[in-house]
């Protein structure tokens, strides 16, 4: 069978698109776009896709396989467990999928998933314990199976192909020789298709559920002894029976008897814990619901929420539910409560699908308004007399909006750090150390021709000592204790994992909205609009004499009363409230007066002499806010007047493109930055008189007919004030060199504001509007910078303070195009963006991803489920909401404050320096043994089972417990704490302590053979009157003495350096745990030393010198060997390398750098993109608006072609007078500007008199994004490139060519924001000193 070609769309930044799916293309796998050519694809182009095989048995594999598994007593079937796709190599054969009886689907993160295919007949529903089946059987026997046919249809079928992989069933199209998942209803009907739905028969219910399953969310906790089966079965514990065996083999019964105790413990409370966390998402996710479902023909059946299928009609009882399913409205309004998936407690109004829209196609996301979404609550319902609420079900089970956040905690993505991958790297290290001394032992012991028993088990004993055991239990110390410091804080993680990761962080996403500013909004005043004229701010709305202005604020709104309480968005409420009307839903036999059915009626406050029922005004329909138009609109009707008024309110870009020309204010976008700049949030207001029309007529007219030709009103100003604690965390961020980025759905402008404010964009910083189409790219200045603050700027450049940083700010369209157009101008932005604005939800994943890709190690923070993508796909998500929504992310913090941040980000940085620090401790610590029993080898002997059971479980456990107690510094530095343990100074420090250590034991040991009293151990043996097999006296010696007299000190010593202090943890004083332990072990080994008692020497079998000089020898060399270690660590490793000469030589350091990301990012940059105009893949084009070209005091010249060259002539008012000068366009990393070329130094002259170039009044924001107009410098101060951005520096002075001697001038209209070696390069000219003029 010939396989459908599918081409793979990548979710990355550099701008390839790959072909649609399903069309056949013949090009070279090998490049990047085809490089999975001839492969399949399920999910295609969504957030879960994955490719797909096919597999078929084998027989003759399977036969292979199975003898294999015998010769290897049973190992093979382990791996097999633990890496299933291994057992589909070995007794699979690859085939087509139409054929295959197993697939192997593989994942982004390149998780793989192996899943059997079945194929369902009839055969399988009788096997079905389903009484439902049993019943009905009689009427699905002919056709037991229906499959999707598209547009919302189904045919029949006798039987079904299909396979489920995490909790996602797919079935075999024949059509598409594919497999599909089976979702639901909606991406591929239209509108209509839902209006048209009257229910479903028994029948047909029956046959949806075979296909889509039981309509619940279904988290299986596990039996005891399922999950001890599972847990026993880890790599882990499996070398841990295997060292016990070999243990007890070798007769160490007292420390083989103490690991199995303590893995007993450890399986128990690791069982305990998986099936408390499965309790707790089971009960979280687990809802019980009755729902009314209307059938087919009319009647009304009460059942089960489980039993759902797609295609039923729920009826939404009046005093609400819970909703179980996906479902669209198709008839009343509900008021729904979503803060289990947004985090927003806000209700929302939710209503039935447009008619009017019946030919679009139904997409869940553009529709979010019409569905109920599974999971939200419904409080109440509204309808029109006796018509009942109804609502279509999409989708049901997990593949509802709640069962996808379900699935993505149930199957979350694998943590990719690169320490976790280092520790694999260096466990394989280790076993290839203790390859080589397993070749050592049995060379040795087959020299000494001793038994054959003997050499394998002790041979295999050194693999166990080399290759710790304990080494992943130790590696969580860190983490736990961080996880109880930030759960003592407030902030509870889901994935412990993530605190060292959160650690690496170099970069933080913030949302706005919630995260950065309070949740509400506070009312500041409106700005009425009269004749074309802006009048003065009016603070107060209850003071306004009532008009169109004053209705539009009582009437344009969806607010609704719920149990007597007004309830709706934040922004309607602060503007309802600002107007001291009241709001009421009358019953029905009241609204006659209106002739209307059921309106929403608004008043005001009854005065003295008032008709109060005269006052009222009904809303008779709304028009909901929708964020594609960006507004929402009311019809509404007086009492005391015989007409209809339309009152519309939304964003003031699109509400002006409704407005009629005479009524808008000349300057109307002056005023907008205005408010904006400041970080208002300003809504504008319009409407007009629809006349005497009738009420029929009403609810037939279309939006689009409605919005034309409106009035303008005024602004509603409101302000978003910051969280008490933003200003500070940012600045502290900012302080510790971490970079801080905003991404919010709000205005771009807005958005500057509070960058500004809050410290993210600096109150002097340059900001760059950045938009983009699909085939350019412009920069603008963003103009928010008042005199004073350039006034300041200058004086502190002019001081030798220069902040030559420029921030670029985009909206979500633009990033669009520019991630998928514009590879190197994405690159800027990622390098430079400080704020993105408009962000979907969508748009802010990518974002994330995109700064991935770059190498940042990104945290994002936000509050609900617009960021739920985004905190997923983050390194470190931090939600500050307790939603369903924000358990995708792995912190959560209760008290709604980015003061959380920081918090993590110092815990992180301490787990992760402790993590390192154990690990190189159980390295050093295996290695320190493994060295020990070396040496002890060659003179036949070994350390002692008591010997081992205190050095291990006692010194190791207790020094690697109290090891992780260490606090978290109180502060976040600018240098970030190691990741990489495969760098130079860790492996450094790893080898340079094993020489120390070996050092110590060589002298030791070579040193206790030189004493008068050494005699060698089988004189030792006859002096005690024993033998070799008295396992009493089997390791006594006095090698064995001095080896491990010396040894036990350095397991201390060893924790003692590797337990680090500032800047990452505090001073280790501080832990009493452990410095308590540490100085018990000293004092004791000290006496195991010198003043063993006979009890104590004969369990650990110690040969004790009989002279006290020797042992007080022993001591000294501990004492070197802690001073030679404490100075090595804190003085040549941490001091001279890491902080010294790290900063300095790249290949030393173990850490990631926030500027070496960026130099990195700015390396793959192409110079010739910025500097070419020719060759630029998306080359700025230069435009000049009549309305900007023809402003008088800007600039009086005709349009400029981009090709334009010199020749071209134009006048200038602000370069002293009309003068005709040549002009040429040119491109730099900030877009497109005009060089004027003078002919005359008088000019240049003039051109310096005028220190600021002011933008026209009547210029729009879309105009301005074309053209540049920035500050000129004053004529005092020479300016100097840096980086992309011009600034100044000291004064100089000029001196006058001689007029024989004089040149061309060129000089920019607008601030030089490129290196001036580009621009020479543009003109065609050596790069000159870095100037503005070249002359």
């Amino acid at each position: 069978m010939n396989e459908c070609l599918l081409i793979y769309s990548y979710r990355s930044c550099d701008g390839v698109f790959s072909p649609s799916p399903g069309t056949l293309h013949n090009h070279s796998p090998t490049t990047n776009q085809y490089k999975f050519a001839g492969q399949h694809f399920v999910n295609n182009g969504e957030e879960d896709q994955m490719e797909i095989y096919g597999y078929r048995r084998s027989t003759a594999k399977s036969i292979a396989t199975t003898a294999l598994i015998f010769a290897t007593l049973g190992f093979l079937q382990l791996l097999f467990f633990w890496k299933p796709e291994l057992q589909l190599y070995m007794m699979y054969s690859r085939c087509t999928l139409d054929l295959a009886t197993c697939v192997l689907l593989k994942n982004e993160y390149y998780q793989t998933f192996v899943s059997r295919v079945e194929i369902l007949t009839f055969k399988s529903v009788k096997k079905s314990k389903s009484a439902v089946d049993d019943k009905l059987l009689e009427l699905t026997e002919t056709t037991p199976y229906i499959v999707p046919a598209g547009k919302g249809k189904f045919i029949p079928a006798h039987s079904i192909k299909v396979f489920d992989c995490c909790r996602a069933r797919y079935w075999w199209n024949d059509a598409c020789h594919g497999f599909e998942k089976i979702a639901g209803l909606g991406d591929d009907c239209d509108i209509e298709y839902f209006l048209e739905q009257e229910g479903l028969c028994k029948e047909e219910e029956i046959k949806r559920r075979r296909l889509f399953g039981e309509n619940s969310i279904s988290v299986e906790v596990e039996h005891v002894w399922k999950i001890l089966w599972k847990e026993a079965l880890n790599p882990f514990y499996i070398f841990q029976a295997f060292s016990v065996t070999v243990w007890f083999i070798d007769g160490y019964y007292y420390y083989a008897a103490a690991i199995v105790v303590i893995s007993t413990v450890s399986l128990a409370l690791t069982v305990h814990e998986t099936r408390a966390q499965q309790k707790a998402l089971r009960d979280r996710v687990h809802d019980v619901e009755v729902v009314q479902v209307l059938r087919s023909d009319g009647s009304v059946e009460t059942v089960e929420g489980s039993s759902l299928v797609p295609g039923d009609i729920v009826i939404i009882p009046p005093h609400g539910c819970t909703m179980v399913c996906d479902a669209a409205l198709i008839a009343g309004n509900c008021i729904v409560n979503e803060s289990s998936l947004t985090g927003e407690s806000v209700p929302v109004t939710k209503t039935p699908l447009n008619p009017e829209h019946e030919n679009e196609i139904f997409k869940i996301r553009a529709q979010a308004r019409h569905i109920l979404f599974s999971g939200t609550r419904v409080l109440q319902t509204r309808f029109y007399g006796n018509e009942l609420v109804k609502a279509v079900v999409i989708r049901t089970g997990f593949m509802t909006s709640k069962g996808e956040l379900v699935r993505s905690i149930m199957f979350p993505a694998p943590v990719d750090f690169q320490f976790y991958r280092h520790t694999y790297m260096f466990v394989g290290m280790l076993a290839a150390v203790a390859s080589c001394g397993l070749v050592y032992s049995v060379a040795l012991r087959m020299y000494r021709a001793e038994p054959w028993k003997s050499i394998i088990i002790r041979s295999l004993d050194l693999i166990t000592i080399a290759v710790p055991p304990a080494l992943p239990a130790a590696l969580t110390v860190g983490i736990v204790f961080a996880q109880r410091r930030l759960k003592a804080a407030k902030v509870f993680c889901m994935s412990p994992k993530t605190i060292n990761i959160s650690g690496t962080t170099n970069l933080i996403c913030f949302d706005k909205t919630g995260t950065l500013t309070e949740d509400g909004l506070d009312f500041k005043g409106i700005v009425p609009a009269d004749g074309g004229r802006f009048d003065q701010m009016v603070d107060s709305a209850a003071t306004m004499e009532r008009g169109p202005l004053l209705l539009t604020m009582t009437t344009c709104h969806s607010l609704t009363l719920i149990n007597s309480e007004l309830s709706g968005d934040p922004l309607d409420l602060i503007m309802f409230k600002a107007t001291g009307w009241s709001l009421e839903e009358p019953h029905t036999e009241e609204t006659s007066k209106f002739d209307l059915l059921v309106p929403t009626v608004v008043k005001p406050k009854k005065r003295q002499g008032d008709d109060e029922e005269l006052s009222e005004v009904g809303i008779v329909r709304e028009f909901p806010f929708s964020s594609s138009v960006q507004r929402m609109s009311v019809i509404v009707k007086q009492l005391q007047e015989p007409t209809f008024q339309y009152f519309c309110k939304g964003a003031p870009e699109k509400i002006l493109t409704l407005c009629r020309p005479e009524t808008v204010p000349h300057d109307f976008y002056e005023k907008l930055e205005s408010f904006t700049r400041k970080g208002d949030r300003v809504i504008a207001m319009a409407w007009k008189d629809l006349g005497s029309v009738r009420f029929l007529k009403i609810h037939k007219l279309k939006r689009e007919d409605l919005e034309v030709e409106l009035n303008f009103l005024g602004f509603l100003l409101l302000e978003n004030r910051l969280k008490p604690d933003t200003a500070q965390v940012i600045h502290s961020l900012k302080k510790a060199g971490l970079r801080s980025v905003m991404v919010t759905g709000d205005n771009i402008q807005t958005a500057i504001s509070v960058a500004r404010e809050c410290g993210i964009v600096g109150m002097t910083e340059d900001v760059q509007i950045v938009t983009a189409d699909p085939s350019k790219m412009t920069w603008a200045w963003t103009a928010d910078m008042t005199q004073e603050d350039r006034k300041m700027l200058s004086r502190e450049l002019a001081e030798g303070r220069p902040d030559d940083k420029i921030h670029l700010a985009v909206a979500g369209s633009s990033f669009e195009n520019i991630r998928k157009f514009h590879p190197e101008g994405l690159k800027k932005m990622l390098l430079e963006g400080a704020i993105f604005a408009r962000m979907s939800p969508f748009e802010k994943e990518m974002l994330i991803d995109c700064f991935k890709d770059q190498g940042y190690f990104v945290a994002m923070c936000g509050d609900g489920a617009n960021d739920c993508g985004a905190l997923k796909s983050a390194h470190t998500g931090i939600s500050l909401s307790e939603s369903e929504a924000a358990a995708a992310a792995p912190f959560t913090y209760t008290k709604g404050s980015i003061r959380c941040v920081p918090e993590i980000i110092r815990e992180g940085r301490a787990a992760l320096v402790t993590s390192f620090g154990i690990f190189k401790y159980i390295a050093c610590y295996s290695l320190t043994q493994f060295v020990s029993c070396l040496m002890l080898y060659w003179v036949g002997t070994n350390l002692a089972d008591w010997q081992f059971l205190y050095i291990d479980m006692f010194e190791l456990t207790m020094l690697s417990i109290t090891f992780g107690r260490t606090a978290a510094y109180k502060r976040i530095v600018k240098d970030p704490p190691p990741s990489s343990l495969l760098a130079f100074v860790p492996i450094f420090s790893l080898v340079m302590h094993l020489i120390i250590v070996i050092t110590a034991q060589v002298v030791a040991f070579v040193l206790v053979q030189q004493q008068p009293f050494y005699i060698n151990r089988t004189e030792v043996l006859s002096f005690l009157n024993t033998s070799k097999k008295d396992e009493s006296h089997e390791y006594r010696c006095y090698e064995n003495y001095a080896v491990f007299g010396v040894s036990i000190f350095q397991y201390i010593w060893l924790a003692l350096a590797f337990a680090k202090g500032p800047p990452y943890r505090r001073l280790v004083l501080t832990n009493t745990f452990f410095m308590a332990t540490v100085v018990f072990f000293c004092v004791f080994d000290v006496f195991l030393v010198l003043f063993p008692t006979d009890f104590i020497a004969y369990h650990f079998q110690l040969f004790v010198p009989p002279e006290m000089n020797f042992r007080g020898v022993l001591i000294g060399i501990a004492a070197v060997n802690l001073v030679c270690s404490l100075i090595l660590e804190f003085f040549c490793i941490d001091f001279i390398l890491f902080k010294r000469a790290g900063k300095h030589v790249k290949w030393i350091r173990s850490s990631t750098y926030l500027g070496d990301i960026e130099a990195a990012i700015r390396q793959k940059m192409d110079p010739h993109w910025w500097t070419k105009i020719e060759i630029s893949p998306s080359k700025p084009a230069l435009h000049l608006p009549p309305s900007i070209a023809s402003h008088t005091g800007f600039m009086e010249m005709p349009l400029v072609d981009p090709s334009a060259s010199f020749g071209t002539t134009a006048s200038s008012s602000f370069l002293g007078g009309p003068t005709d000068f040549p002009i040429l366009p040119v491109s730099s990393s900030y877009g497109s500007g005009l060089v004027l070329v003078n002919e005359s130094e008088n000019h240049a002259h003039s051109a310096h008199s005028h220190p600021a170039m002011e933008m026209p009044s009547n210029v729009t924001f879309e105009e301005l994004v074309e053209v540049i107009p920035l500050l000129d410098p004053p004529p005092s101060y020479e300016r100097e490139s840096s980086r992309d951005s011009a600034r100044f520096l000291e004064p100089v002075s000029r001196e006058e060519p001689s007029s024989s001697e004089q040149q061309p001038t060129v000089t920019f209209v607008r601030e030089a924001s490129t290196d001036d070696d580009e621009t020479a390069a543009m003109l065609g000219t050596p790069s000159p000193h870095p100037h503005v003029e070249y002359a």
